[in-house]
């Protein structure tokens, strides 16, 4: 049931290699584990998707998420959908909850929002706030990558029982109407 989801909405490899701007990366796009819906790989792809989306790296997320995936051979087309759960829309709470983390690792105390807004105040705040929101986007991506894996891996088994379950039941349905 869930792997005939991922299949009917994640793009085809031979859909991709069509296109003239991935032409580049046909070798490296060629990798069938790239495109395998198998229990682990989506899982795994899952992880990755969520470890990325929580770096405070807005526009290099998709390339990372991609060199990860070719590199540790997970499914890339659900690794790219997963990291777009940072968004413009969640992008601000996802960068907040990474702070607080941050800065509740290290001890610190929140910087408050400031009254004024100038440029000499901006660069002495994104020192302040840098280490804390690289050490809990750190974390939080980390803890929200193993519960990502844990839940996709665990749907999936989930759907497998259920697909075994009916399928069972309809054998011995079967069986009693002979």
């Amino acid at each position: 049931m869930f792997r005939r989801f991922l299949r009917k909405h994640l793009p085809r490899r031979e859909h991709l290699h069509q296109r003239w701007y991935l032409r580049p990366f046909h070798a490296l796009l060629h990798d069938p584990a790239l495109w395998a819906v198998h229990r682990k790989g989506v899982a795994r792809a899952v992880a990755i998707g969520l470890f990325v989306a929580f770096l405070p790296i807005m526009p290099l997320q998709l390339l990372l998420v991609c060199l990860l995936a070719v590199w540790l051979r997970v499914n890339l087309p659900v690794a790219v959908v997963v990291v777009f759960v940072n968004n413009p829309l969640t992008m601000v709470q996802m960068y907040y909850l990474d702070y607080r983390v941050g800065t509740w690792l290290l001890g610190r105390d929140p910087v408050g929002f400031p009254d004024e807004l100038s440029l000499q105040l901006l660069v002495e705040q994104t020192t302040r706030i840098g280490t804390p929101l690289l050490l809990g986007s750190l974390l939080v991506g980390l803890i929200a990558g193993l519960l990502g894996y844990l839940v996709s891996d665990g749907l999936w088994r989930l759907s497998l029982f259920w697909r075994f379950r009916r399928r069972s039941r309809r054998q011995r349905e079967r069986l009693e109407n002979l």
